[in-house]
């Protein structure tokens, strides 16, 4: 029931969840979104862009890219 909730809460109708393409494209987002802000936090960090800022930064970008692409795609 809760997950059920869930679903209805974000608005998503319950076909998006049964393709596993689009499971797969969300956990790719969520895991490129948290890339993302860990690219920030490090940043915060260390006051400034090092290269590993930048490594996360990007890889978190690509990450997000495909999950929109598998999404839409």
């Amino acid at each position: 029931m809760g997950l059920a909730l869930f679903f209805a809460a974000t608005g998503m109708p319950g076909s998006f969840w049964d393709s596993p393409s689009n499971v797969t494209a969300a956990i790719l987002l969520g895991v490129g979104l948290v890339t993302v802000g860990l690219a920030l936090a490090l940043a915060k960090v260390f006051k400034r862009f090092n290269g590993l800022s930048w490594a996360l930064l990007v890889a978190g970008l690509v990450i997000c890219g495909y999950g929109a692409w598998r999404m839409l795609g």
